[in-house]
């Protein structure tokens, strides 16, 4: 009877391990999850923006004459033009996004009038010759015109689809300044001439100066949108005058003059992106 027991518990040893080895073992694994794909900003865009430009025009009258010892700069120079308006616009660029930096390119070309006129002329408004008091019927005037711009930009992904920026380049500004005066006994400025004419003078500059600033831009698939403010300083243009008429001493009423620049620029902006990559995301 001991014998067949023990016979009995060696072939079950044997048999049991052998039929739970035919039988499939199972493998659970995770399935496999794609997260919401990630609009790139890689690629080229172009927008429009709407915003304002403030500026300060600041005029430096270097002579009221090119006669020797002739009027005296008084000090209603320097004189500040502070103009602002309205400012409409578009720019193009492109963008590599590096991660979660995104660096770039961009241009941009936008039309504004601003213009400001003030009474006199900087330097000849309260007694620039004696016996002429006060400005008289002159007047001077300096308008903006369109300004524009070539920029490196360079930000940071706050979220996948929200970056702030800063941005830096060399920038361009269209600028008119004027002066008007009469040819009469009684004006300040302007010798006496034969029926006594009014006379305006204006010139036209394209200044070149820097510009930088920041902003912040939210991307919605294909469309970005964007907050922008740019602090501009251009170079200082030197122009002048040449108030003349007939019978009048020539250089007797040139105004000759420095005008100092600085721009301030906030915009709202649109832009479309073309080609809509986008960055995968796997997670495991």
């Amino acid at each position: 009877m001991k014998k067949l027991l023990l016979i009995g518990a060696a072939f079950a040893a044997l048999i049991v391990p052998a039929i739970a080895a035919e039988k499939p073992v199972r493998v659970y694994k995770r399935p496999v999850v794609a997260a919401a794909p990630v609009s790139s900003w890689s690629g080229f865009y172009i927008g429009g923006a709407l915003g304002g430009k403030w500026a300060n025009n600041t005029w430096t009258t270097t002579s009221i004459s090119d006669l020797p010892s002739v009027g005296i700069i008084d000090a209603s120079s320097p004189r500040n033009f502070g103009t602002s308006g309205f400012r409409a616009g578009g720019y193009a660029g492109y963008n590599w996004q590096l991660a979660a930096w995104v660096v770039g390119l961009e241009a941009d070309l936008a039309g504004a009038s601003n213009t400001t006129t003030a009474a006199g002329i900087p330097g000849c408004t309260i007694v620039c010759f004696s016996g002429f008091p006060g400005p008289g019927v002159d007047i001077s005037s300096v308008k903006m015109g369109w300004d524009a711009s070539v920029r490196a930009r360079a930000g940071y992904l706050i979220m996948p689809d929200l970056l702030i920026y800063g941005t830096s380049g060399i920038a361009w500004q269209e600028i008119r300044s004027s002066g008007t005066c009469q040819h009469s006994l009684a004006d300040p400025l302007c010798t006496r001439a034969g029926g006594s004419p009014f006379d305006t003078q204006s010139n036209r500059d394209i200044l070149t100066g820097w510009a930088i600033g920041g902003g912040l831009e939210k991307m919605y698939g294909s469309w970005m949108l964007r907050a922008e403010y740019r602090f501009s300083q251009f170079a200082h243009t030197n122009d002048a005058l040449p108030f003349s008429a007939a019978g009048v001493p020539v250089g007797q009423d040139f105004v000759r003059y420095r005008l100092s620049t600085q721009s301030h620029i906030a915009t709202v902006g649109l832009a479309y992106k073309f080609g809509n990559y986008y960055a995968p995301v796997v997670t495991k």
